[in-house]
């Protein structure tokens, strides 16, 4: 019995028809991949933007309502009444809350216990050991760097407060009309440098000045930075432990000097971060974008929130 064999046509034939299936699969696992890939990135996005903006949003909580500011590389800043799209980055006044939930000072003063004349007032509940305690863990400082600012009319959020916002909290070189330096804490008695212009019921007292900013916005050569390692223009940082009452900014300010304090990452791929007000409350967006290895396509995710 004699066995027929390929011809070499036939060999040539099957050859392309397998090359053409192949070529398909592999357009059809490449497809796959893509798909595979947008879902996963789409996916991942989402999930930091939702995490970002809620610890943004946690951070803004505890601040000073007023004190919060846009500012730009130019070095041009402007209250939050006042914004535009000029200004990228933000900055705030924060509150010493973790002290105060915890039950160390109670945020009220007594005035029937104050002395003007001696620039005392009488706060009930004060534990200034357990306050320098959190202070040293917080920020490797303690008491002597807190400051205090009267409650006031801000309760509301107004700015009828002052009329002249630049030299109100200290930012850039500023003075800081409506901070009160303190001298001493002892005794439930909180004895300030000078005298206070007004003396109110309520107060808060602070710790820090907080940043956030691109990279495009700062000095990416500022040594506080370039210790991450991982940082260029679409990195998103908070900038903290530093205090405009004394004389300070942030450590990656492209401006001015006296530039402290410390630095961390929120968030990489941040294409965009905006603020303003909404009806009183802040409002910030952050728009992420990634590329997808393999593709000419990039996945972009914008959220925002509000903040009361």
């Amino acid at each position: 019995m004699r066995t027929r064999a390929f011809t070499l046509v036939e060999i040539i034939i099957t050859i392309v028809i397998l090359g053409i299936l192949s070529a398909g699969t592999l357009v059809s696992i490449k497809h796959l991949y893509l798909k595979v890939a947008k879902s996963k990135t789409i996916s991942d996005l989402s999930s930091d933007s939702q995490v970002l903006t809620d610890q943004i949003a946690a951070l803004l909580y505890d601040r000073v309502p007023s004190s919060v500011i846009g500012y730009n590389k130019n070095g041009a800043f402007s209250s939050f009444y006042n914004l535009n799209s000029t200004y990228s980055m933000m900055e705030w006044i924060g509150v010493a809350s973790e002290a105060q939930k915890a039950g160390y000072y109670s945020g009220f003063v007594d005035l029937t216990r104050s002395n003007r004349a001696t620039n005392t007032i009488y706060s009930p509940d004060i534990n200034t050991t357990s306050i320098n305690s959190i202070m040293q863990n917080k920020f490797d400082a303690n008491s002597s760097d807190l400051a205090l600012v009267f409650a006031g009319s801000f309760d509301d959020g107004s700015i009828a407060f002052s009329s002249d916002f630049n030299n109100s909290f200290g930012w850039h070189g500023n003075s800081y009309n409506l901070i009160n330096t303190i001298a001493s804490i002892n005794d439930n008695n909180i004895t300030f440098t000078s005298t206070p212009k007004e003396i109110y019921e309520k107060y808060y007292l602070i710790d820090s000045a907080y940043a956030i900013a691109r990279g495009a916005d700062i000095n990416l050569n500022a040594n506080c930075v370039k210790d991450l390692n991982k940082s260029d223009a679409d990195t998103l940082f908070l900038f903290y432990n530093y205090r405009p009452w004394q004389g300070k900014t942030f450590c990656a300010d492209p401006n001015g000097a006296n530039q402290d304090g410390n630095v961390t990452i929120l968030s990489f791929n941040v294409k965009g971060f905006e603020s303003g007000l909404e009806n009183d409350s802040i409002r910030f967006s952050v728009t992420l974008q990634k590329h997808i290895k393999g593709s000419d396509n990039n996945i972009t995710i914008s959220k925002q929130k509000v903040v009361f």
